[in-house]
């Protein structure tokens, strides 16, 4: 098939990654925090968990989830405590004159990574995106379910990656003046943890399709 008949799923999928929601706040606020190679390594993580969740959907595990209201629930509280902990510590965090790279260098870099992919497998809306979005692109006539499932949930992890590695560099470039005030840095970190805080809450309320 050529790619003009994903392209109404490309434009779809590329415009859900632009919209404000628990993944981009998370790498944008590490990206401010920690500097572009931190933004870069949690979308790292955050794509590495699409991979968790679309074998998940293939295997039929999503169905079975949708069906156990209970486990639906768990990962909800779960994604949504986690977030509150990230939020957290970026409004206690102490401010810093400049981006220190060196201080970043010094981090276990995997950390940022970890971040990324415990903060979207634990996000029941990947889960429901996922459920609910693949099965309207999918072409009963075509066959081979399995290989379209794995095809548009690969569409939609470059879309979303390509999407928000973009992002995170254009952040970046906003961080030297954002760091270079105590006071600046102080009101941009406290309204990224109060907005992850909020997704965070809204994750509660996800509802199952």
């Amino acid at each position: 098939m050529s790619i003009i008949t994903y392209l109404p799923f490309i434009l779809l999928v590329t415009g859900m990654a632009l919209l404000p929601g628990p993944n981009m706040m998370l790498y944008v606020s590490q990206t401010i925090a920690y500097g572009r190679k931190a933004g870069w390594l949690t979308v790292a993580g955050i794509t590495s968990a699409f991979v968790v969740h679309i074998t998940a959907t293939v295997l039929g595990v999503t169905a079975l989830l949708t069906e156990a209201p209970m486990v639906f629930s768990t990962i909800q509280v779960a994604g949504a405590a986690y977030l509150v902990f990230l939020a957290y510590k970026i409004w206690k965090a102490p401010p810093v004159e400049m981006l220190n790279l060196e201080r970043v260098e010094q981090m276990p870099l995997l950390s940022f990574w970890v971040k990324g992919f415990v903060g979207n497998v634990l996000n029941p809306q990947t889960t429901i995106l996922y459920f609910s979005l693949l099965p309207q692109f999918i072409k009963p006539e075509q066959g081979h379910f399995v290989q379209q499932n794995l095809t548009l949930g690969g569409i939609q992890m470059l879309c979303s990656t390509v999407t928000n590695v973009t992002v995170v560099y254009f952040v970046s470039k906003a961080t030297g003046a954002i760091n270079s005030n105590h006071r600046r840095q102080l009101i941009i970190r406290r309204i990224m943890a109060a907005i992850l805080a909020i997704f965070a809450l809204k994750l509660l309320w996800a509802k199952l399709p």
